[in-house]
């Protein structure tokens, strides 16, 4: 994948990446303090309570299609609200929204202004104050002196065309800087940061409000220069190799209990075959024993390309024991379970799954998919914690129930 994101909440954070993310929004606020009368856009200085605002803003932002957590600290009224921002052009309209004060001082210290206020139509992805804010400031000097290293950050944030959260459900799109973004299966991911208020319509465009700033290639490279973080290069190459093949960026709850480093990593286990790498991370040593005790080890090392539903060990222990006793004492009875998690021939990323509704697994029966949240929802009786976690012969969905054969 070309590109890294570093998230507010709810996702494992790059400590580099961090320091620049918090530099960004330093740089943004610098140039607040310094710049003059004669700046494109005033930042603005109202701001708006939730509980004040909820009920009318939800309202609007409803009839205008606007949708997510977010929404209720939009404006009820005024320039700032749905309404008023639908009638501005997307710098213009950012500019009078509190929650995006510190993107517009970026948008503004890097020039694009006139670029954002042009006819497009452009789908932007704006991250909150709060996405800036997140992280402290030690390399600050090195983005107030690189304004196209600012600017490509920017860009990677702008995609051509005006596409709702339906339209980018499940894709990849390339940007305006020229990396490329990928969606989650209901379109309120973006490179597993999470859009908190979707579908904000401009006069030239549609915003997605989210809660991580993303990072192109680009940025990762510099700050790999910058910070001698050879781990940072590392994943890179991991992310970039995943966007080559298609498979999304693991997402999903369950993603941040996953190792940071080591073999157990998501960069660690890209680098092995299926069942190496469940041996190395510790939310799957129950399927593991379950996998060596039915003779499948080797099979699920061998070349693929497979799919694979991993259930934790917690959806193990959720069984009966007497009914999991018998299970492991029966290996044809095992074999059939551990193998209706299983697609052969093909390795799915989540999207593909949406897009397909159902596969036959190596089992010999039939799994469906739909699309629950922000997860994916496998024969209504599992949901994904982490899915899209690449490995060098399958892609694995980390679930969060055991899913038993009809048999």
């Amino acid at each position: 994948m070309s590109n890294a994101i570093i998230t507010t909440k709810n996702t494992p954070k790059s400590r580099t990446g961090r320091r620049f993310v918090a530099a960004v929004a330093a740089a943004g606020l610098l140039v607040a303090s310094c710049s003059s009368d004669d700046a494109a856009i005033d930042e603005p200085t109202t701001t708006v309570a939730a509980d004040e605002a909820m009920e009318d803003g939800e309202a609007m932002g409803d009839m205008l299609g606007a949708f997510g957590p977010a929404c209720d600290a939009v404006p009820a009224d005024g320039e700032g609200s749905f309404a008023g921002m639908a009638d501005d052009t997307a710098a213009t309209a950012a500019s009078n929204n509190p929650l995006l004060s510190t993107l517009v001082t970026a948008v503004v210290e890097a020039d694009l202004v006139d670029t954002l206020n042009s006819d497009g139509p452009f789908t932007i992805f704006a991250p909150t104050n709060d996405a800036f804010a997140a992280i402290p400031e030690d390399i600050l000097a090195a983005v107030l002196a690189d304004k196209d290293l600012l600017t490509s950050v920017l860009t990677y944030h702008v995609v051509g065309g005006d596409n709702n959260a339906a339209a980018l459900a499940g894709n990849s799109f390339a940007t305006v800087e020229g990396g490329e973004v990928a969606l989650g299966a209901d379109g309120t991911t973006v490179n597993g940061a999470n859009v908190i208020c979707s579908d904000v319509p401009v006069a030239n465009g549609t915003v997605h409000i989210v809660d991580a700033v993303l990072l192109p290639q680009v940025a990762l490279d510099a700050i790999a220069a910058l910070t001698g973080d050879d781990a940072m290069e590392d994943e890179s190459a991991m992310e970039e190799g995943a966007m080559e093949e298609g498979v999304l960026m693991p997402t999903g709850a369950a993603c941040s209990a996953v190792p940071t480093e080591g073999e157990g990593s998501f960069a660690g286990m890209a680098d092995d075959t299926a069942a190496t790498a469940a041996s190395n991370n510790p939310l799957l040593s129950t399927l593991v024993t379950a996998v060596d005790a039915a003779g499948l080890v080797d099979t699920l090392n061998s070349d693929g390309p497979f799919t694979i539903f991993a259930p934790v060990n917690d959806a193990f222990a959720a069984l009966p024991e007497d009914q999991l006793a018998a299970v492991l004492a029966d290996t044809d009875l095992l074999t059939s379970v551990l193998t209706l998690h299983v697609i052969g021939g093909e390795s799915l990323s989540s999207a593909d799954l949406i897009a397909a509704g159902s596969a036959v697994t190596v089992n010999g029966e039939e799994l469906v998919f739909t699309a629950d949240g922000d997860a994916l929802s496998v024969n209504g009786a599992a949901s994904t914690l982490c899915m899209d976690v690449p490995t060098a012969n399958a892609t694995v969905h980390i679930i969060d129930a055991v899913l038993l054969p009809s048999s």
